[in-house]
């Protein structure tokens, strides 16, 4: 190990780089800061003139109504008094002062004049001279005079003076004689300051050193500033307005100079008013020191912090850096350890493997130069054939259990979701189990069945596969006239519809040692001690047992005394099928025949496409040959409707697979392509397998090596030259 050298603290080069680094992050500061305040400014500047164009429009329309229902009561009191007077003179009452000033102050007027249809005075009465001085001066328009003319027709007009008051008055006309009735009320200027919006009352809530200047003009003048020094004055002689008038809008700032001092303002235009508002750049950026003074002062204090830690994260660092070498080291020899062990297991599993794949085909070579030595015995030639199947079937069982347990460490496996009966399964597995039993003299009894639901939907085929490997092991691993208990019972469960099934496995055989129950659902482990070994294998039937389980949503455990025997226990979770009796079972299928038919074979291996020609034409059917998928193809397009009966077909070929060219066959235009049955023939035996055939549009999937009995009830039934159809599982 190489001697670590202690580092050495941050100095003069990470101040430098520090210092770098500010400069660049106090530009960026700025820039944002400064764009941040100047967004700001808008916005607020923005919201402020548009608010007071709301509020213009506002003030406008409220005066406008204030006014209007002014003039509405002045119209309502000048009829209610041309009615007192119809009254009172219809009383025998003279129209005299008098009586105008009952009415004045019966309805709250200034004065009352009564005049004749050519304008002349008859009566008049009021409470204030100006207002009647003020009055008299309005009284000779004609559109007054017309009220008398029409006894429908009303006038009113309010007269505005130059202190600030006005003078509401309307006229209709007379009810008791020809003539014009005119009221008028005077409201005083501080009452109609107090009761009337200003534009300038609006703008008394905005102070010019926090909110900049604001500014509203008729066009022409300045009526109302939040700087009163400015109202009265020309808005032409004004720089500022003049500047906005020309380059500003109501959504963006304008940067211009007002009376030296450089500022930003904005303008907008209402109805009847223009509203300008421009702020100095030192109330727009007055945050901007101090902020930029926070931030650097901040960044001085972290960098310093760093420094800091920089300096004891150096000294940690070395620490950590020894101890993770010193773990290292210790990790790499535990790593050599593993792959030494695990160079090893391969070892010793390709020696096993190399030895069981060689003895049954060193079996079945024997037994072939025995056959050949014996070409004339008859007797002798069965024998070997027979011993040929056994070692044939013992390299399938190998290769099968090599493949399902690649399957299940990649995941590939795919449960069925199926009805079935699960008495029927586990009678169908006894059978098996009892037959291979039977040799040795072991006996085998399913007892203490006690199975509320016996119909179940899960994937049989693979719970077949799991009892099978626990109990083909507890025959392989017993005594001769030892024997097997199956016990089955449903286990209460929390869920009304999963019947959760116990099934136990109990053999009086040789055991395992306490060192192999450790590890026996590892792959590729075998019993070595007490001559179990002897029984060969892969060592994989307990891995994929328990994988099974596992996927199944089950568990799988035992106990086991060497010498003695072993029980093993499996709990697995099954749905209840609650429409069993809508089932209708399929049954057993004669053997059927093919005589007389003609299938398309199609095949690419030539020793399969031989062993299948002769199967086919032992049976008495003519075989046609397709060495791809192509060629299938193109000899079905070819051939008339109804010439092939069934296609055989294999999937993995050169050219063009089994499922492009049945796809390929059943979209042909012609009815027999629809209906002609093509049936899978390949070494493929996974359940994903058979969907991929099904989807593909094949009418069954047969696994090789071929069982000729199988293929031909397939076939017949597919055909019709059986009424019953077997299943290919």
């Amino acid at each position: 190990m190489k001697k670590t050298t202690k580092p050495a603290a941050p100095g003069k080069k990470f101040w430098i780089c520090g210092a770098l680094l500010g400069i660049c992050l106090l530009c960026l500061v700025t820039l944002s800061l400064f764009q941040s305040d100047k967004a700001r400014e808008q916005a607020d500047l923005s919201g402020i003139v548009n608010y007071i164009k709301i509020q213009c429009a506002t003030y406008t329309h409220y005066n406008e109504a204030s006014e209007s229902k002014s003039l509405l009561r002045s119209i309502e009191s000048t009829r209610q008094v041309s009615t007192n007077i119809e009254a009172e003179t219809a009383a025998g009452q003279e129209l005299t002062r008098k009586l105008l000033r009952e009415s004045t102050e019966q309805l709250w007027l200034t004065g009352i004049v009564v005049l004749d249809p050519d304008g002349n005075t008859v009566c008049e009465y009021s409470s204030d001279d100006r207002a009647l001085a003020r009055v008299r001066g309005n009284l000779d328009r004609d559109i007054i005079l017309d009220t008398a003319i029409h006894d429908e027709k009303v006038y009113s007009q309010r007269i505005n003076q130059n202190d600030g008051s006005h003078i509401d008055m309307s006229a209709c006309a007379r009810r008791d004689a020809p003539g014009v009735i005119v009221t008028f009320y005077y409201t005083s200027a501080e009452f109609a300051n107090r009761y009337t919006l200003t534009l300038q009352s609006l703008l008394s809530g905005y102070q010019k050193a926090t909110d900049g200047t604001i500014i509203i003009t008729d066009g022409g003048a300045i009526i109302a500033s939040n700087d009163t020094a400015l109202i009265g004055q020309s808005s032409n002689t004004h720089d500022a307005i003049q500047a906005l008038k020309k380059n500003a809008d109501s959504r963006h700032l304008m940067h211009l100079n007002v009376d030296g001092v450089r500022s930003y303002g904005i303008m907008l235009r209402q109805r009847d008013h223009y509203i300008y508002a421009y702020i100095p750049d030192t109330i727009t950026f007055r945050t901007l020191p101090q902020s930029l003074a926070v931030f650097v002062l901040g960044y001085l204090s972290v960098l310093l912090m760093i420094w800091q830690l920089l300096r004891r994260d150096k000294l940690k660092s070395l620490r950590k850096q020894e101890e993770k070498e010193r773990e290292y080291q210790k990790n790499l020899l535990e790593e050599v350890k593993k792959a030494e062990a695990a160079n090893r297991a391969k070892t010793e599993f390709l020696q096993r493997m190399s030895h069981d794949i060689r003895t049954p085909i060193n079996g079945i070579s024997g037994m072939l130069d025995v056959a050949e030595h014996y070409s004339d015995d008859l007797q002798k030639q069965a024998e070997c054939r027979q011993k040929i199947r056994e070692a044939s079937d013992i390299l399938f069982e190998l290769v099968s259990e090599v493949l399902d347990m690649s399957k299940l460490e990649s995941g590939e496996i795919q449960l069925e979701e199926k009805p079935f009966d699960v008495v029927t399964l586990l009678d169908e597995v006894t059978g098996v189990v009892g037959r291979l039993a039977d040799e040795r003299n072991i006996t085998v009894v399913h007892k203490g069945r006690t199975i509320e639901h016996r119909n179940l939907i899960g994937s049989p085929v693979h719970l077949k596969r799991l009892l099978m490997n626990i109990m083909s092991n507890a025959v392989k691993y017993n005594r001769d006239h030892g024997h097997i208990y199956l016990y089955t019972r449903e286990l209460p469960s929390a869920d009304s519809s999963i019947a959760m099934l116990q099934f136990v496995c109990e053999d009086n055989g040789i055991g395992m040692s306490e060192e192999f129950q450790q590890r026996i659902f590892e792959p590729f482990t075998q019993e070595q001690k007490g001559g179990a070994s002897k029984f060969g294998g892969t060592g994989l039937g307990m891995s994929i047992a328990k994988s099974l389980a596992e996927k199944m949503g089950g568990t799988i455990s035992f106990e086991s005394t060497q010498g003695v025997g072993t029980t093993f226990i499996i709990t697995i979770p099954f749905k209840i099928d609650t429409q069993a009796g809508s089932h209708t079972p399929e049954p057993s299928a004669p053997a059927g025949s093919i005589r007389g038919l003609h299938i398309l074979l199609v095949e690419d291996n030539e020793l399969n496409m031989e062993i299948a020609e002769f199967l086919i034409q032992n049976e008495g059917a003519t075989v046609t040959k397709a060495w791809d998928g192509q060629q299938a193809v193109t000899l079905f397009a070819k051939s008339a409707p109804g010439e092939f009966d069934a296609i055989l077909m294999d999937v993995l070929m050169p050219v063009m697979n089994g499922y492009e060219a049945t796809r390929q066959i059943r979209a042909l235009d012609r009815a027999d392509a629809k209906t002609i049955p093509i049936i899978a023939m390949t070494a493929n035996a996974f359940t994903e397998d058979r969907l991929k055939s099904k989807e593909a549009g094949m009418d069954e999937h047969i696994t090789k090596p071929i069982d000729s009995k199988l293929l031909v009830k397939v076939i017949a039934a597919l055909t019709g030259k059986n009424a019953q159809r077997p299943t290919a599982e």
